[in-house]
């Protein structure tokens, strides 16, 4: 991750389908009919996320979350589904714009109100961020605050029918703060991004927004985004609000636990109970976690069995019990529920296996309490619909299946693969085969995260669904997980190469796959180890990426006094100065070894990370090597814009496919493209100079966002 160049330490009751406008040019590839879903099927996957028990544990508030390729845009909506399964889920609001950082959808459960009424949310809409209210039954949405700040928490207030909420600067006082810095200039300093527009140039809070850094690594937020928070209380019987008591702003007082990656025992889940309980904790050492309790009058539980001894993910309390729920993940690469017991330290497993909780997309989890566990639940095949899992026998009930027609019959399937690469590591993986003759296939690999349905791995780039679709193998590697605290990259790097080349390496054996036409992408760590790969092997054939990589650009332009990223990458990266350590530097940066990239390469970047990676289009087109650079207006780290996704999806199926299969889409539409591309391969095979390609998107950003 470049956005990160950073280690990821620091990343049966179904319901009606959600309806959505048609988008269906691409509603099948030529001579796949009813191999699997199309690229716009894809990008409009519902997820579901930000689940909230009610007071009385009958019903769960949860967000569906639908893009649209036509608009170029998102449907986000409140739902509410009673917890037996007896309904479907019932549309009581619309939710807002949601807020992104990176390109990723945070998660925001709603608050229910004390009595199970209704439910309290956070909404971003118009430029604001209010406090809404919807009630449980759908007759009635509406905003509670007008505030001239954008709100940044809220919880229940200490009385009845009251709420007690944080905000910053006020709106009129951030738009003149940019109004000011557009009359009179803008210091560069460490706080600004020269990769990124000075004025108005990133989307914050359902605005185009100044934005700046405000906090470790590429956290950014408006220009006052560090300003200190207000606290107020507001009486929803009369209206009244008061600037609220110091007591009462402890109820929304941030105080957030990140892990430590100087820590060789950092905190990496922490579940408060609030009460006489004390706190769960995790702590990660070396490749596998500690799990514990702390009491309030400091006596520490450790949790002595094995299960505790796994990479446990996520935890919570079990309701009002003193029992832990703790979700691990196992060495086939599934996760897995289990119940802890302080009191008597026993362990019991719950529910699990292939697949994820959480859906692979809710970094908040899922919602627990006494009886049961509600969680977006997806694997490889299966995409993502929201269950419920009952703690005494680990049965599992469907409550929305809004996604099942993905899974229509003829739909080609994963399948999972297990290896061991010549230094006795182990690899999984998630394999597709074509249909027909399985014999000398091209191969495509993408190695980071296989996380819950599989669509295009991390960033949602490569259409592996299409690919196999169209005659070419698939394969979905999973990262080796770290040791806790600071990971090695370059033992990362070489780590992947191991696990991709010894995979090649059978499935050639097995006559499944022609070693000759291989092709790898990923995004963020995955496109930096497809470079790695690229620069130190012969294995691919071509290669594509979504994320900046090391450059002595992407140095500098984070360099200025003040600024936290040199530190960071001579402590992970072990590299300073391009000028004081050349050796590392053409060791890590493709800048510096274009003469051992021999793959076409085709980036497809974010508009705020492309400028790193031009001196490496220019340095290989100069050296008459394949490459093609498009950016992404408006894009950050991982690109979300729906347009922007289905173009990116159809652009890498026809790049592997030319690479790897000598395809040329007879559309006219695309004879440009193809154009380009051929003479890519003449000159390349002549080894005359070729002209990089940089191209803007062409995809249209029409829409809100």
């Amino acid at each position: 991750m470049v956005g990160a160049l950073f280690p990821a330490a620091v990343l049966l009751a179904a319901a009606a389908p959600v309806e959505h406008g048609q988008s269906r040019a691409d509603s099948v590839l030529p001579g796949s009919a009813g191999s699997g879903p199309s690229i716009s099927e894809l990008v409009e996957i519902t997820d579901m996320s930000s689940i909230a028990i009610s007071p009385d544990g009958r019903s769960i508030a949860f967000r569906m979350e639908r893009a649209s390729v036509a608009a170029n845009d998102f449907a986000l909506g409140w739902y509410i589904v009673p917890t037996d399964g007896s309904a479907p889920p019932r549309r009581i609001a619309d939710a807002g714009e949601g807020n992104r950082r990176d390109g990723e959808l945070a998660t925001e459960p709603p608050v229910w109100s004390a009595d199970g009424r209704a439910i309290l949310f956070r909404k971003v809409a118009g430029g604001e961020v209010q406090i809404w209210r919807a009630e449980a039954d759908g007759s009635k949405s509406e905003a509670l605050t007008r505030d001239a700040a954008n709100v940044r928490r809220f919880a229940l207030g200490p009385k009845p029918d009251t709420i007690v909420y944080s905000v910053g600067a006020t709106r009129a006082a951030i738009e003149e703060a940019e109004e000011r810095e557009y009359d009179e200039g803008v210091l560069v300093d460490a706080r600004v991004d020269p990769a990124r527009p000075l004025y108005r140039g990133a989307r914050i809070e359902g605005r185009l927004a100044s934005d700046r850094f405000s906090g470790r690594w590429f956290t950014f937020g408006t220009l006052l985004a560090n300003a200190p928070s207000a606290y107020r209380l507001l009486d929803l019987r009369t209206g009244a609000m008061r600037e609220a008591t110091p007591e009462e702003a402890t109820l929304i007082a941030e105080t957030p636990r990140s892990p430590d990656i100087g820590n060789p025992r950092p905190v990496t889940a922490e579940a408060r109970s609030g009460d006489r309980r004390g706190d769960a904790l995790v702590t990660g050492e070396d490749f596998v976690s500690r799990l514990s309790v702390r009491r309030p009058d400091g006596r520490q539980i450790d949790c002595a069995s094995p299960q505790c001894r796994r990479r446990i993910g996520r935890i919570a309390w079990q309701g009002g019990r003193d029992a832990v729920v703790f979700l691990s993940s196992d060495r086939e690469g599934g996760q897995v529920f289990h119940l802890w017991t302080p009191g008597d330290g026993k362990v019991r497993r719950i529910a699990g296996g292939a697949g994820r909780w959480g859906g692979g997309r809710d970094r908040a989890g899922c919602a627990v309490d006494a009886a049961a566990i509600y969680c977006v639940a997806a694997d490889a095949n299966e995409p993502p619909r929201l269950v419920r899992v009952a703690l005494s026998s680990g049965r599992v009930t469907t409550l929305a299946d809004p996604n099942r027609v993905l899974a229509r019959p003829g739909t080609l399937q994963f399948e999972a693969m297990h290896w061991s690469g010549p230094s006795g590591q182990a690899f999984t993986g998630q394999l597709m085969l074509p249909p027909g003759e399985q014999a000398g296939l091209p191969l495509f690999v993408t190695y980071y995260l296989c996380d819950g349905y599989l669509r295009g791995g991390v960033g949602d780039e490569f259409p592996l669904r299409q690919l196999a679709a169209s005659g070419i193998a698939v394969l979905c590697i999973d990262r080796v997980p770290m040791r806790a605290g600071l990971a090695n990259p370059v033992e990362q790097y070489r780590i992947g190469q191991e696990g991709v080349g010894e995979a090649v390496r059978i499935l050639a054996e097995r006559g499944i796959v022609d070693r000759s036409r291989v092709g790898m992408g990923g995004v963020s760590f995955g496109g930096e180890t497809t470079m790695w790969i690229a620069q130190n092997s012969d294995l691919l054939a071509a290669i594509s990426i979504g994320n900046t990589l090391l450059s002595p650009a992407y140095y500098w332009f984070n360099a200025l006094p003040g600024s936290l990223i040199p530190p960071l990458l001579k402590q992970v990266w072990g590299i300073g100065r391009p000028e004081d350590d050349p050796a590392r530097w053409e060791l890590l940066s493709p800048v510096f070894a274009t003469d051992k990239i021999g793959a076409p390469l085709l980036m497809q970047l974010p508009e705020r990370e492309f400028r790193f990676n031009v001196e490496l289009a220019a340095r290989l087109g100069q050296a008459g090597k394949p490459v093609e650079l498009w950016a992404f207006p408006e894009e950050t780290h991982l690109k979300y814009q729906p347009k922007h996704k289905a173009a990116i999806y159809a652009r890498n199926l026809d790049w592997f496919r030319f690479w790897l299969q000598g395809f040329v889409d007879p559309d006219p539409a695309k004879a440009e493209q193809y154009r380009r591309w051929q003479a890519m391969r003449g000159a390349a095979q002549d080894g005359a100079p070729a002209t990089p390609r940089i191209q803007p998107s062409v995809s249209t950003i029409g829409s809100s966002r």
